[in-house]
């Protein structure tokens, strides 16, 4: 038999202060409503990937307003998905419209899905699909006497007639409309959305959205080579998730403590594991990601890495390794990488580590100052627990790979990391990969992680923020 073809469509708005969750903005504020929507609208899109790769034959729609809006839209919430500008002078002729759009393309089963509900899980959307093989419509009921989702076998304007929407009675009025039309509903799990001060013990309850993210990266260089990565995380983070760049002493004089909204940066001694520890001793974030400069991150990045709150037991997350731009020889060692990760359980830096705070104080951070920080760090934190590998994928540059030959480097980090198992200094791990011998310059100061070269910040450790000074929204 010929599976259906089914389509998701969410209802999304643009998000500015004042223009969403207008009941909630009365009693806590425009801003912190902004907040609140944005943290269930990223969660609701991160889901729908989640979907996507889960069930690759279901076409997702964002159906957006304003229109005016669209480059704004596209630009925030890029993924697997089309956007559509929503049509209709109310909200019930939106939807309608919006149906009317997905059967006229041939889909057969369609959900449509508010994007600020608190609790909605994967399992609404397979159980929505469930529900139409054997009904002409479904319907999930809200909290509040709305619906947060409506599904259709076939095209029905009776529920979508009424010009006035909201209220206690949405729900009753919309499923008697179906069942008068021949499309008596299936019913899916009661869920939240946040139009209510009393909904947000709700929604700091999920772990995803009462936590804050820093992103830490590393760098020799100035900021301005690190503008396009910096730019395309600023647009992904959730509200109050913030970017701290440790930028090694070789950076020109006065890059540090460069701020706006998002970023700051902080000055530190040059060293990749030397680095990760400043920048996470400077952040204020209770789940921590180390990214390379050179990272492409995913879209519904924020998303993924707060998987990692979900499940206590994993002590470290990380991403599956691919390289842009890519050669049939690098798409091998990529492979290989992900094949090492999926069964030995040993990704590298590059695939971008993630952790709780917790995590990160208890196994003492980064001990090592320049080479193999991430192979020691990982194998610190499998003693506490399993690592989360993400399907996604984090993309980095193959410039290294280039410039010594593909194979060549590729041998040369399978012999660091063999050597390094082995025992071998630090030195003389150091001269066999940069080619020559550390020189004082290259090597920690007395004190710069604690006491001695190897030492760290104390567990817990943080670099104060000036007074006057906060990155990112709410905390």
């Amino acid at each position: 038999m010929k599976p259906h073809r089914k389509a998701v469509l969410v209802f999304l708005r643009h998000p500015e202060a004042g223009q969403v969750k207008k009941r909630l903005a009365a009693t806590i504020g425009a801003e912190k409503a902004l907040h609140v929507y944005l943290k269930t609208a990223r969660r609701t899109l991160g889901l729908l990937c989640d979907l996507k790769e889960e069930q690759p034959g279901i076409d997702l729609f964002v159906f957006f307003t304003p229109c005016e809006k669209e480059a704004e839209v596209r630009n925030l919430f890029s993924g697997p998905w089309e956007f559509v500008g929503q049509k209709g002078t109310h909200l019930g002729l939106r939807m309608e419209n919006a149906f009317g759009c997905a059967f006229a393309r041939g889909y057969e089963q369609v959900l449509l899905v508010g994007s600020d509900i608190i609790d909605l899980e994967i399992q609404d959307f397979l159980d929505g699909f469930s529900l139409l093989e054997d009904h002409p419509s479904v319907l999930g009921p809200a909290c509040d006497g709305g619906f947060y989702l409506i599904g259709l076998r076939t095209f029905c304007r009776a529920p979508f007639s009424p010009s006035q929407w909201g209220g206690e009675k949405v729900f009753s009025r919309t499923e008697d409309l179906l069942a008068r039309s021949g499309f008596a509903p299936g019913l899916l799990p009661r869920r939240t959305d946040a139009d209510r001060s009393r909904d947000l013990p709700v929604f700091y309850r999920d772990p995803m959205n009462s936590c804050m993210l820093s992103v830490i990266i590393p760098t020799l260089r100035p900021l301005r080579h690190l503008s396009p990565l910096l730019s395309r995380l600023e647009r992904l983070l959730w509200p109050g998730d913030e970017i701290v760049v440790a930028l090694g002493s070789s950076s020109p004089p006065g890059s540090a403590d460069i701020w706006n909204e998002r970023t700051r940066a902080v000055s530190c001694p040059t060293g990749r594991g030397i680095q990760l520890n400043h920048g996470a001793a400077a952040a204020r974030g209770d789940l921590l990601l180390f990214l390379h400069e050179d990272s492409v991150v995913p879209s519904h990045l924020a998303y993924l890495v707060r998987k990692l709150c979900r499940d206590p037991g994993y002590s470290l997350g990380c991403f599956r390794l691919g390289f842009h731009p890519s050669s049939s020889f690098l798409d091998w060692i990529a492979r290989w990488a992900n094949f090492r990760t999926r069964f030995f359980h040993l990704p590298y830096g590059d695939q971008g580590f993630f952790c709780r705070r917790e995590t990160f104080d208890r196994v003492g951070g980064f001990r090592k100052p320049f080479l193999m920080e991430d192979v020691d760090f990982v194998r610190r934190c499998r003693r506490i627990g399993p690592i989360l590998v993400l399907r996604e994928k984090i993309r980095t540059s193959p410039r290294r790979y280039l410039a010594g030959g593909v194979l060549a480097t590729a041998l040369q980090n399978h012999l660091i990391l063999l050597l390094h198992q082995l025992g071998v200094s630090d030195e003389k791990l150091y001269s066999l990969y940069y080619g020559r011998k550390p020189t004082p310059y290259d090597l920690p100061r007395e004190g710069a992680l604690g006491h001695g070269r190897d030492a760290l910040p104390p567990p817990g450790h943080r670099v104060p923020v000036r007074p006057g000074k906060e990155s990112g929204g709410e905390g």
